[in-house]
């Protein structure tokens, strides 16, 4: 494997106009399945006469004798080299670019062709996951010898992508989804690379690339609470350039509905788990759409196939290929997607494949020149063979057959040998790292710009309200458990008055009113986040939005729709109970329920952004609440709070709003005595009082004095700021 990692780069990148190799016209695996085009591939001419038909997917006689050169292989021998087509081809190729450009644009495999809007070109790839920081500082507390672990990824490969759709394969583990990444600036925060990479001949990064490039995930992840075409009407809101009008955006929309065969299901919503929407075949040319709205010169899908049978996922695939020979240049995709082992009739519909092996390139260039380059280095395919079975089944054999015990494995060194074999049948390209700079002239400079800021927001407003309408069983349930509880706690304290006995009943019910507030607001948000984390992620990586208008949409839209629960909660139990009946207080006490509850909200936010699953989040919110609960100024009053615990109680969201209600309700209030003296023991100390004739005595019992109610939503707001200034920090740069 030495030898392969320093033999240099093996690439085909000319693709000849289409035009069939001379050599592979004799080939009977192209003969036995369909082409693509009948006008673009031209019939061949006749079969190859005497050729095996062995099921095996290659042809290997172990010899007895150790010690050859060949380390024990013998290959079936091949027919004639192609190295006379290759040159014949590399030649038309360098034909081609002395033609009128009106010629050149039939070709959308030639670098030259003016329909080939973007050249992807990289060399000396190289990519390498390391430690993580948190594990390597855990180790190095350890061992200070630790040194960090690494594994290669991707090894020294070179290669480019020039125009039509491409295939990277390879078995399970080759670094398809690698190269991929790498390719599109996606590469996890633990992962690095080394070599060069050009975009149009120059070096570019991922701002530059989702200007003009899409790129589809495997998992079809979308918010399915909107239907197909509100999905897409979105989207083109956020990414079409500012100075489309919504006529433009609605005939974009249509047109791309209409290319990926969606126009039938534009008014059915996506689906969640618990309401069925479209297919999955639908909900992946959903994810394409997106990305084909902008237009963009290069499209990378990773695995568009994954979950997908086999009906759906050819038909999938005739749409990229649709897609990637446009008839007009505009509409001319780039697309390379990633597919592990595809059906023969997909297979066909590659214009060129790039097959991986253990982070190395085995081949790279024209698909039907793959066979011939196979069948040259001594592995022709079968008859009646895919042959993308084939390929795979000659980079990666099988192992042993437990059934067949004559089947004997290949070792080591003889699997390289099959690896020398294809590589030397293969001609060897230089790499140009100029390839394309000619059509960078211009290309970044008119790149219309995104919809600013504000406009943002105003779409994510729109489009979270719209989505919360779709759930609106769940605000319909909240108040209507909000009503429920407020006339539990209303009919419990009824009409507490102002004797005695209600001084032991009026600041419980306080407290219990901020703490249901305070408790089930945090806990309808806690999974807010991390629900729509990954697609947020996604979004904001395909240049849809700022993170900070992601964020100020959100809170906008939760705030508004949460604020009529404690609004309906205080005007039921507020009466029930029968506190203070003046208008000040009951609106003081409801902008500290409401205050609570924004608080609690703000909270639960700020830890499922940072702590970003929601099972890591709902393990913290309730060590939180407890605390917060128990210095929340009624178990503990804050007069009689331990100096070293007093830093907690200052944190205590939960203590400035029932210290405020108390305030408000306690400041002013006259209770009655009905026949119990008044015995003031000593003013200087303490005043102990069988009866208590006002609110004031109480406040200053139990210490709620050192603020006042100003200060106590003062207190509040700055929480509010605070934890949602820190839950915007992780929504912004927590984003692995």
């Amino acid at each position: 494997m030495k030898e392969f990692e320093n033999s240099p780069a093996k690439i085909d990148i000319t693709n000849i106009d289409g035009q069939i190799n001379p050599s592979f016209v004799g080939s009977h695996t192209d003969y036995q399945l369909q082409t693509i085009s009948e006008e673009e591939y031209p019939k061949p001419s006749g079969l190859l006469r005497g050729t095996s038909a062995s099921n095996s997917s290659f042809q290997v006689l172990y010899e007895a004798a150790a010690g050859e050169d060949s380390h024990g292989i013998t290959f079936a021998p091949p027919p004639p080299a192609p190295s006379s087509a290759f040159a014949h081809n590399q030649q038309q190729h360098h034909q081609s670019n002395d033609r009128p450009a009106h010629e050149r644009q039939s070709s959308v495999l030639d670098p030259m062709s003016d329909r080939v809007s973007t050249i992807l070109v990289w060399q000396n790839l190289v990519v390498f996951t390391r430690e993580d920081e948190k594990k390597l500082c855990f180790k190095r507390c350890l061992s200070k010898n630790a040194q960090p672990k690494s594994k290669r990824l991707l090894h020294n490969v070179s290669g480019a992508i020039t125009g039509g759709l491409w295939a990277v394969m390879g078995p399970s583990g080759s670094g398809k989804s690698t190269l991929l990444n790498t390719l599109a600036c996606r590469l996890d925060v633990n992962t690095t690379f080394t070599g060069e990479m050009r975009l149009n001949g120059a070096p570019y990064d991922n701002a530059e690339l989702k200007r003009i490039a899409g790129y589809v995930m495997q998992d079809d992840l979308l918010n399915g609470y909107l239907t197909v075409e509100e999905t897409l009407m979105y989207t083109a809101e956020l990414r079409l350039p500012r100075t489309f009008t919504n006529e433009q955006r609605k005939q974009r929309v249509d047109e791309v509905l209409d290319e990926l065969g969606l126009t039938h299901a534009r008014h059915d919503i996506i689906g969640v788990q618990s309401k069925r929407g479209i297919s999955g075949s639908e909900r992946k040319r959903v994810c394409v759409g997106m990305q084909l709205l902008s237009r963009p010169q290069l499209l990378f899908l990773d695995e568009p196939t994954t979950g997908l049978d086999s009906v759906t996922a050819l038909d999938l695939l005739y749409i990229l290929h649709a897609l990637a020979h446009g008839k007009s240049q505009d509409k001319a995709v780039t697309i390379v997607c990633s597919i592990h082992q595809p059906q023969a009739k997909i297979f066909n519909l590659f214009d060129s494949i790039v097959l991986l092996k253990a982070g190395h390139i085995m081949y790279q260039g024209s698909r039907k020149q793959s066979i011939e380059v196979f069948r040259a280095a001594g592995f022709p395919c079968p008859l009646f063979t895919n042959p993308a079975d084939h390929l795979l089944d000659v980079i990666t054999p099988p192992k042993p057959n437990q059934e067949n015990s004559d089947a004997i494995p290949l070792t080591i060194e003889q699997q390289n040998s099959v690896d020398q074999a294809l590589i030397k049948a293969q001609p060897a390209i230089e790499i140009d790292l100029n390839m394309g700079l000619n059509k960078r002239v211009g290309q970044m400079a008119n790149l219309p710009r995104n919809p600013p800021w504000h406009k943002q927001i105003r779409i994510l407003f729109r489009r979270n309200l719209q989505e919360q309408y779709r759930k609106k069983i769940l605000i319909i349930t909240s108040v209507f458990q909000t009503i429920i509880m407020a006339v539990l706690i209303g009919t419990v304290f009824l009409h507490i008055g102002t004797s005695q006995t209600s001084i032991l009943r009026r600041q419980p019910v306080l407290f219990f009113c901020i703490i249901n507030q305070g408790v089930f607001g945090a806990l309808t948000v806690i999974n807010s986040f991390p629900v729509e984390r990954t697609l947020t992620l996604r979004e904001r990586a395909a240049g849809t939005y700022f993170a900070s208008a992601y964020f100020v949409a959100k809170i906008l839209s939760d705030t508004l729709v949460q604020l009529p629960i404690p609004i309906v909660f205080s005007c039921v139990v507020y009466y029930l109970i029968g506190l203070q009946p003046e208008a000040a207080k009951f609106f003081i006490f409801m902008i500290f329920i409401i205050l609570c509850s924004v608080t609690s909200t703000s909270m639960a936010l700020m830890i499922s952004a940072l702590c970003r699953t929601t099972a890591l989040s709902v393990t913290v919110l309730p060590m939180l609440l407890e605390l917060t609960r128990l210095f929340g100024g009624f178990f503990v009053p804050p007069i009689n709070v331990p100096g070293y615990l007093s830093w907690i109680d200052a944190l205590s969201y939960i203590k400035y709003a029932f210290v405020g209600a108390a305030l408000n309700e306690l400041e002013g209030l006259r209770l009655n005595c009905n026949g119990v003296a008044v015995t003031i023991v000593n003013a200087t100390y303490n005043i102990t009082a069988q009866c208590t004739t006002n609110g004031e005595a109480l406040i200053k019992l139990r210490g709620y004095e050192y603020i006042n109610i100003g200060g106590c939503i003062g207190v509040l707001l700055s929480f509010i700021i605070f934890c949602r200034f820190w839950a915007f920090i992780g929504v912004r740069f927590l984003k692995h």
